[in-house]
């Protein structure tokens, strides 16, 4: 039984059909991917799907009992209301199930025979329910997500009317996972997540067991979380199977296939209407009558075509300058009373490609607009190499002036360009007609990026500075833009979130984490490797500290047991307590249970600490979560045990 049925809707706005005949499924567990050009209509069709929207033909439907989920654009908070409580009200089915369940569990010690048969039937049906929604551990879940998606701690109790505007997004996205939906709708739930939140929300989608429909840019979420994608072109929806590499190649597939036939069946009509023009009025116009007949009950097929609306990006003129792009020494960074990081050594060379990558706050852009010149530092050097010349792209795209259109843009920072050459220019970027003159007030997200890449590619150059140039362009655009980048002779420094952008693209990366800046040569990958690698490392090394500590604390204990302890010692408390014998303790079964559960325990222990260093667990960021509260409640009950047998008699 499907959980979604779109079927054969239509949408307009005015005189403009924005969707046309779209029909597509979504199944019980299924991962499906909305992918489309900007302004394509796939927030169109969520809205519809979440019923803010109605079609103008056409329908959709659900089975009555399906729970389909959605993150609001604008979350409403009560009043007082924590970002805990917030969440928490997403559980409140799993709050009701579990009462459920109680009062099953109570009347089956009240009825017999047929009646308890029905009841226990019903218990499973709940139970099973219950664990798909994951919710036997709801304090834990909602701890995880909100952990996961970067709210700091501290913001968990704070009253949620209060929270910066991605941190409310961030909350209601929270909200909204833990909520056990049958299908859940997301639209670019990563936009206000940094690299780690994306990989844990990655992994959680891996692990949901119920259906999502999920409008991503992320081209490595849409490789790992999704088993299908839908692609919304002109208004229409193709599916293939797979997930966005899969989808790549299929749709390339497609493409020839559909072109082929088209191509073979231009060549016969044109063979036909070349026969039918020579003959008609010979000695074999009947023949040809014959054949235009036949050539008009022909169904033409379509010519197929890719969409055409990706941008045209081409790289900025690039100056030679010096071997050395700049050099810095004990570079801080920050504001007066904060610094963000401090004590950085850095050099970048021609051609060299670096990502600045690391959490929410914890002073990326800061670096970048220092590095740029843009900003300064708090402390520390930095000289530039001869020459040295500047691209610099800002995130919020502050460089645009609100009050002016695309056009006068462009005409401000290339006043020698005529009309024409201007007007070509912003066609690159996928401005077009009344697009020119359209206020940059007015202009979407992915717009204001576009021109801005225009702007930048008019200057001579000899490296760029890029905060988060990735943001708000679809997926056609970020392929453009990694094209034109990976042939620029000039050296990069880009923060992004986007690993397949840094994985393609960089050659070593930055990170920057609160207090301290790190360095690593390599992409991203090798990065995430190294980190993990090392991480494991150190684990082995506390893990044989421990077992050696754990040996010698018993080898002690065992020595000392047939002789006299000191008083106040573990030993000694036992034996006064047992009228001064120190051979035996008092209740030695039970002392005996209890050195058991202790061996019992460091064993679990051990255990659970190898299980972190294997590299399906610490990838897996559910698994590792989940893996690293088991060893903290494992390490509170061997630390009563000790304390027991510390005080034991």
């Amino acid at each position: 039984m499907s959980l979604l049925l779109v079927d054969n809707i239509t949408k307009r706005y005015g005189a403009q059909e924005v969707l046309h005949g779209v029909r597509f499924q979504v199944d019980p567990g299924q991962k499906v991917g909305l992918v489309g050009v900007n302004g394509g209509g796939k927030s169109t069709l969520l809205r519809l799907i979440e019923g803010i929207e109605q079609p103008d033909n056409g329908r959709i439907s659900c089975p009555k009992d399906v729970r389909l989920g959605h993150v609001p654009q604008i979350p409403r908070f009560e009043p007082r209301q924590t970002a805990r409580e917030y969440v928490e009200t997403g559980m409140a089915e799993v709050h009701a199930l579990i009462a459920q369940l109680e009062q099953l569990g109570e009347r089956m010690g009240e009825v017999e025979g047929t009646e308890l048969e029905r009841v226990m039937r019903d218990h499973d049906t709940l139970t099973e329910r219950l664990e798909l929604m994951g919710g036997w551990e709801t304090e834990r879940r909602v701890e995880a997500v909100l952990s996961g998606i970067g709210l700091a701690p501290e913001l968990w109790d704070r009253a949620a009317t209060t929270l910066s505007g991605g941190e409310k997004s961030r909350t209601a996205l929270a909200r909204e996972l833990i909520a056990g939906h049958d299908i859940l709708l997301l639209d670019e739930p990563t936009n206000h997540l940094d690299i780690e939140g994306i990989e844990w929300i990655e992994g959680w989608l891996k692990e949901l067991k119920g259906a999502v429909l999920i409008v991503s840019h992320d081209r490595r979420l849409l490789n790992t979380a999704v088993d299908s994608i839908l692609e919304l072109e002109r208004g229409g929806v193709s599916r293939y199977p797979g997930n966005y590499n899969k989808y790549l190649a299929l749709r390339s597939e497609r493409y020839e296939t559909k072109f082929r036939a088209w191509d073979l069946q231009r060549q016969r009509i044109q063979k036909e209407e070349a026969f039918i023009r020579k003959h008609m009025g010979s000695q074999r116009t009947a023949e040809a009558k014959g054949r235009q007949k036949k050539l008009s009950h022909v169904v033409r097929l379509e010519q197929p075509q890719h969409d055409l609306r990706r941008p045209n990006i081409k790289s900025p003129r690039t100056e030679r300058g010096g071997e050395l792009v700049l050099e810095c020494k004990g570079l801080s960074g920050g504001y007066p009373g904060n610094t963000l990081f401090s004590g950085l050594d850095l050099r970048i060379g021609r051609g060299q490609r670096i990502g600045v990558v690391g959490p929410n706050g914890a002073g990326k852009t800061t670096l970048l607009k220092i590095l740029a010149g843009t900003a300064q530092p708090l402390g520390g050097t930095i000289e530039f190499g001869h020459g040295a010349a500047v691209g610099y792209y800002d995130q919020d795209t502050s460089m645009l002036r609100e009050d002016s259109t695309p056009f006068s843009e462009i005409r401000l920072h290339a006043p020698q360009k005529t009309d024409q050459e201007v007007r070509s220019h912003l066609a690159l970027l996928l401005f077009r007609g009344k697009d020119v003159d359209k206020p940059v007030s007015a202009l979407s997200g992915g717009e204001r990026a576009r021109l801005c890449i225009a702007i930048l590619m008019l200057h001579e150059v000899t490296w760029m500075a890029m905060d988060e140039p990735t943001n708000h362009l679809d997926l056609a655009a970020r392929a453009a833009l990694e094209e034109m980048l990976s042939g620029f002779d000039g050296a990069l420094v880009c923060v992004s979130h986007d690993r397949e952008f840094l994985d393609a693209l960089c050659t070593h990366i930055i990170e920057v984490s609160p207090g301290q800046i790190s360095q690593h040569t390599g992409n991203y990958s090798s990065w995430v490797q190294f980190k993990a690698d090392r991480a494991a490392a150190e684990q082995a090394a506390r893990e044989a500290q421990a077992a050696k500590l754990a040996k010698a604390a018993r080898k002690g204990g065992s020595k000392s047991a047939g002789k006299q302890a000191p008083k106040g010692s573990r030993s000694g408390k036992a034996a006064s307590a047992q009228g001064g014998s120190s051979r035996r303790p008092r209740n030695p079964y039970q002392f005996d249970k209890l050195e058991k559960l202790i061996i019992k325990l460091e064993a679990q222990l051990e255990k659970l600490h190898t299980e972190c260093a294997k590299e399906q667990v610490y990838k897996d960021t559910i698994r590792l979560r989940d893996t690293q509260y088991e060893i903290a409640e494992v390490e509170d009950q061997l630390a009563q045990a000790n304390q027991d047998w510390e005080n034991w008699g």
